[in-house]
This record gives C-alpha cells, structure tokens and sequence, in this order.
C-alpha cells in the first residue's frame, strides 16, 4: 500500500473513527484502525469497531499502490494532531506503517490485519431514507428521557416505528417518556417497521450529522438523506462519506399509548421562554433529591414555583398563565421539568395534568409532532 492525502482529511477520518474503537484487554485489534487503500476505486476506506458499532469512512487519496494495514487508532490520532503538513504519504512495509511528509518520518508499528473483525454483509429486511436535519431534530429530542442504565436494554434503547410515511421514535426511563414524530414522503414504506437502537448508537449518529468542520467533506450530513436499511439484528446509516452500522437491541419496548392522557383536569397555556428560565432559577435552591414543588393555580392565573435547600436557602417565584380547570399541586424532579420545556421548539407551551399523582403532560402548542410526559415524586 502506497498513497498520499490530505492531511486535514486523514486526520479528521482518523479522530472521528478512533471514537469508535475499544479499549478491550482480550481483544487488542479492536484499539485499532483498519486502513484499506482500493487501487481501481481510487478511494481510501478507514474502518474502526468496538463489536456493538462499526464505521467505515471514504475519503479521497491518490493511490500509487493498493494494500491495507491495521494500526493503533489512539497512537495514531495523537501523532496526526501535531502535523502541520498539508499532504501525507502512507505506506505499508513489513506490516507496519510508514508515514512521510516534507518535515518527518515516521513508522507505526501495525497489528495483525487477519485479527481484525471482518465487517457485516447484512441482508437488508427494510429500508428507507430521510433527511439529516430531520434525523437530528427528532433523535435529539428523544435522547433525554433514556435509561442511563443497561439492566434494562429497551430502556437505554430508542424505539423506532416506520408505518406508511410516519416515523414515531420514542424513549423512556420508567419516569419519564417522549415521543417525537415526523411525517415524510420519503418514509414510504409498504410494511410497518419496528426496532430498538441502542442508546450508544443514537448519540454517536448525532455526532456524525453534527460533525461539520470548515471545509469538512466527512459528515452523515453532507447528502440530503441519509440510507438506513436493515434487519432483526443490524441496522445501517449511510451516505456517500460514512457508513455507520450498529447492533440492535433486543426486547420489547413499553407499549406506552395507553398512559398518554387524552384528556386532562387541568391545563395551563404558559410562554416556553418565561418558564425555562424560572426553572433554571429555581435550580440554585434545589435540594438533594432535585425536587420542584408545582402549584398550578386557575384563581389566581398563575403557576407558583417552589424550592428549598437547607443549606442555602428556599425560592419562591410567580408566573403569569393560561389555566383552566382544577388546582394541582405536585412535585417533580427538576432536572426532568427543564429537559421537557427545553425540547418545545413553540413560543407558548401547553401544560395537561390529571391530579396531583397523575405525569404531567408537557408539549408546544399547536404543536402534535412531540410530547414529553413526567411522573410526580411522591412520597417526600
């Protein structure tokens, strides 16, 4: 293998794909990165997996000599970082990498390339495309309200359902539950399609449609859709520069529908904005168990926000609202309040309650493509 590339390209690759390595002790390729330089395509291909996610990114190079090596991904992202070159020659001899610019010489010592996991063929079950600002928007929404705990797999786990052009993504902890929903001609799909994507995939793809650098030619954004196809076991994200291929999670998912409120006792009309930052107001004084007392009250027009820390002192504070039917007074984790209200894109939000023990339905008004439901904190 010999071939020549941008600097800035190969090291941007190389920091992106190093992400995806393990640091596991039993199996040591999977630290490394695996570089395959394809003579008659004249593209250069970097791959990196950990067993649960595996990425594959193309990028051009000039290729006098076809091969592949597999080499350290941490060592070689390090070293990349303090180049200052424009261009870099890499070259394959005995197994090991040599790395050449106008200033330096450098070899890496390679792994074996047979160790190195061979990539799934997957046959593909279904498929469909939609756009990455919609991926981003939808997935990015849903992501708060997921178990940071792997007991329970479904709950650290996004639940995906495609039927017709509806995609519905939804998530939950047992404490809390979202749903955001998104309709595209491009979902069109003649089959319903249901799957869990585990937790860690979901934010790696954020990162890989967020990813745009200057000049950055290496992001699940840069195409107007992103590819995802799979089966049972795998699913695939891809687009021209990046193929990401993740396990999915085995399980059921909640069958949450019949928890959501259709009606409620009390609902307020509240400005997104004024609330937020009371929320985060309210947060100086929370005590140690993150509790926000909530007192909605019709009479008066308002809603009343309570916190108390015994070491530091109690905060109480007022806000202006739109409120009919009954009085409600709950407490709520703070921290999930603010991830609810921070999610509503709207100017005003709509507040739907059911009694002091019953989740507290938040989304924006006018608004029916998201909604985030938070249980009261009973018992304290």
């Amino acid at each position: 293998m010999k071939i020549t590339c941008s600097v800035k390209i190969f090291n941007e690759a190389i920091s992106i794909a190093e992400r995806n390595t393990s640091k596991n002790q039993s199996l040591p390729i999977l630290q490394s990165i695996f570089i395959k330089a394809d003579e008659k395509e004249n593209i250069l291909s970097i791959r990196a997996t950990n067993l649960e996610n595996a990425l594959e990114i193309f990028i051009p190079a000039k290729i006098d000599q076809g091969g592949s090596i597999a080499v350290s991904g941490k060592i070689l992202n390090s070293f990349l970082s303090h180049i200052n070159d424009e261009t870099i020659t890499l070259q394959n001899k005995q197994n090991n990498l040599f790395i050449k610019t106008s200033q330096i010489e450098t070899t890496l010592r390679g792994y074996e390339q047979e160790d190195f996991p061979l990539f799934p063929s997957i046959e593909s079950l279904f498929s469909f495309s939609i756009s990455p600002n919609e991926l981003f928007t939808h997935l990015r929404r849903v992501l708060i309200a997921m178990s940071s705990s792997d007991i329970k797999p479904e709950l650290s786990s996004i639940s995906w359902y495609i039927f017709k052009n509806t995609l519905k993504l939804a998530s939950t902890d047992s404490f809390r539950l979202c749903e955001s929903s998104l309709v595209s001609k491009s979902l069109n799909t003649s089959s319903v399609i249901l799957f869990l994507l585990p937790g860690s995939a979901a934010r790696e793809i954020l990162r890989l449609i967020e990813h745009v650098s200057h000049e950055s030619i290496i992001s699940l954004s840069g195409d107007k859709e992103i590819k995802i196809f799979g089966n049972k076991n795998q699913i695939i994200f891809q687009n021209k520069t990046i193929r990401f291929i993740s396990r999915l999670t085995e399980g059921i998912f909640p069958e949450y529908e019949q928890i959501i409120p259709k009606k409620f006792v009390t609902e307020v009309i509240i400005k997104q904005s004024s609330l937020l930052n009371q929320l985060k107001l309210a947060s100086v004084f929370i005590g140690r168990l993150n509790e926000i007392q909530l007192l909605i009250n019709p009479s008066k027009k308002n809603i009343t926000l309570k916190a108390a820390n015994s070491d530091i002192g109690e905060h109480e504070s007022s806000l202006e609202a739109s409120i009919q039917g009954e009085q409600v007074k709950a407490k709520f984790n703070w921290r999930y309040l603010i991830d609810g209200v921070q999610q509503i894109d709207s100017e005003y939000i709509v507040l739907g309650m059911n009694g002091e023990q019953s989740p507290l339905l938040i989304k924006g008004k006018g608004d029916t493509s998201y909604f985030y439901l938070a249980m009261p904190m009973r018992g304290i």
